[in-house]
């Protein structure tokens, strides 16, 4: 099914550093959403037909590239009649639902939708034969720091949330899978906190880049668990929907896990500031009950680092990165909001400013 949406590129989308060659055929889950879409464009600006999917519960059709093949589809659906139709030679496996702290409260929704769907796509990739299955997993995946040192790719995963649980089940499936079946090959990458153009503002409960810019846009506080002392190092899109999209062309990124991201730290409060900076509003924040979380996460990419130097030489800062998408968010309607797609299965321990959107009888 093919739908009307807009083919223009944004003039902050990174030209492609992709091989020009000879035409793949790539399909995209979640290729509605932040990454996907961005994955997407930069597989069709590069020469590659290119399928996607979506079920547009946190995405938008508009992200969606014109000349995609675009079907509106959970990955959890019979998924062999577009694969018998496309044939893709390389998966590119990005649909999620990713709020790590809500996912505490939505157990069974989350190990459906990530872990369930993840098992469907890889098994209807191997039935019709595909090369190469990009998956990308998440730096969830390595819990609470033992150490004040980055996470490196030998560090032990010891996820602390269901959502983290599920992103290294399907790591290891997917290792298991090759290993007995023979393919497809894959690559995993471990991202994270990233954000730029694109990026849903209207969610509540993920992506703190785009609840502050919401907040910034509509007057209202921008909410910090605790005293906003956490500190990430937010990355921007375009390198690393760049490394995510040349995988398949990495013969030595085959049967790695790599973490792609940013290294520069900053604390949530002064994320806050900045987002204010650059949206030219004050910084008005709002203390909330702190919640269970990872004070510090960050990860060293020397891997991908080695693997993908062009990407990582076209790098944005998050300076950069935040008045890019400035720009992009002051010339854009904020969409309606994004609410959790199932009931709540455990109210307990939700926290207060989460609970009057969130009806566990719903």
């Amino acid at each position: 099914m093919r739908h009307a949406r807009s083919a223009v590129l944004l003039k902050e989308d990174v030209m492609s550093l992709l091989p020009r060659g000879e035409s793949k055929r790539c399909l995209v889950t979640g290729a509605a959403g932040f990454i996907g879409c961005h994955v997407a464009r930069l597989l069709v600006e590069a020469g590659h037909e290119v399928a996607a999917i979506d079920d547009l519960s946190g995405g938008f059709l508009e992200n969606v590239p014109e000349v995609c093949l675009f079907d509106p589809l959970s990955v959890n659906d019979s998924l062999d009649l577009l694969f018998e139709r496309f044939r893709p030679e390389f998966v590119y496996h990005l649909a999620a639902y990713a709020a790590e702290g809500l996912s505490h409260h939505i157990p069974g929704f989350n190990y459906t939708n990530n872990l369930l769907g993840t098992a469907n796509v890889l098994k209807t990739a191997h039935r019709w034969e595909v090369k190469h299955f990009v998956f990308t997993s998440s730096i969830a995946a390595y819990g609470h720091p033992e150490t004040e040192e980055p996470f490196d790719e030998l560090t032990v995963a010891r996820p602390c949330d269901p959502y983290g649980i599920a992103k290294l089940a399907c790591e290891q499936h997917l290792r298991a899978f090759r290993d007995y079946f023979g393919g497809p090959d894959y690559t995993i990458f471990r991202p994270h906190n990233v954000f730029g153009p694109r990026q849903n503002i209207a969610d509540p409960y993920r992506n703190v880049v785009g609840i502050f810019f919401r907040c910034a846009l509509q007057g209202e506080p921008m909410p910090v668990f605790g005293d906003g002392s956490q500190t990430r190092s937010f990355s921007y899109i375009s390198m690393v929907a760049e490394c995510i999209a040349a995988a398949p062309w990495v013969s030595a990124a085959r049967g790695r896990v790599i973490n792609v991201g940013g290294d520069e730290p900053m604390s949530v409060r002064r994320l806050a500031e900045t987002i204010a900076e650059v949206m030219d509003v004050p910084c008005n924040v709002q203390e909330l009950e702190p919640r269970a979380e990872v004070l510090h996460a960050h990860c060293r990419h020397d891997l991908a680092q080695q693997l993908f130097p062009e990407a990582y030489k076209e790098s944005v800062g998050i300076a950069e990165g935040l008045r890019r998408t400035a720009e992009f968010v002051r010339s854009h309607p904020i969409p309606k909001p994004t609410e959790c797609p199932c009931p709540i299965e455990i109210a307990d321990r939700l926290p207060p400013s989460w609970a009057p959107r969130l009806d566990s009888d719903q």
